[in-house]
């Protein structure tokens, strides 16, 4: 099915600033190829900061093992968004936090990438809270308590494995967002911080 350039055109010249900038760092990369040099033009013609167009193309791209090994050092270099240090480089682990309340359980597994420090800290109170208000859902509080529990020491033996799959996953997803801000370590560590908070 043929795409209307025009109108596309027409569409970005319509959107506010905001918009055209999260077209660039997020969804470049599901763009039609013939819709985005539309997209680079409309960033140039506003005066947009230009590394947006850098975050484009490399989502537009394959990305090789050395690109994604430089994206994934990149977030791992930066100050933890949690405690601000700069200490150790950041790691990606799997909180996982259990609440009942009588019928109703929930689970949450949410990936944060953190220093050492400040991730065994997050790990240790999500199992504190787990064993505390876990186990009151009846029936599934105490089986999904124990799961969680015993998951989060078993994760703890396989952290390496697991910190590089979150990092490989960050990296490959945020890119756009990574290569747009890649010398600007405050917007790196504020969407990181972002993340680890919505995840």
């Amino acid at each position: 099915m043929a795409i209307d350039l025009d109108q596309i055109r027409k569409n970005y010249e319509s959107f506010e600033d905001y918009k055209i900038e999260h077209l660039a760092k997020n969804e470049a990369g599901s763009l039609r190829p013939e819709v985005v040099p539309i997209l680079k033009e409309e960033i140039r013609k506003r005066g947009l900061d230009s590394n947006l167009i850098i975050g484009i193309e490399s989502q537009t791209k394959e990305l090789t093992e050395a690109e994604l090994n430089e994206l994934k050092s990149k977030i791992a270099k930066l100050a933890c968004p949690e405690c601000g240090q700069h200490h150790t480089p950041l790691t990606g682990i799997i909180i996982r936090e259990v609440k009942s309340i009588v019928v109703i359980t929930q689970y949450k597994k949410t990936p944060v990438i953190l220093c050492p420090t400040c991730a065994q800290k997050k790990r240790k109170d999500a199992m504190i809270s787990t064993a505390l208000l876990g186990w009151w859902g009846i029936p599934s509080g105490i089986f999904q308590t124990l799961h969680a529990l015993i998951s989060s020491l078993t994760d703890n033996k396989k952290r390496d494995i697991i910190s590089d799959s979150i990092l490989t996953q960050f990296a490959i997803i945020n890119i756009g967002e990574i290569r747009t801000n890649w010398d600007k370590e405050n917007e790196l560590v504020d969407f990181v911080r972002h993340k680890n908070n919505t995840n």
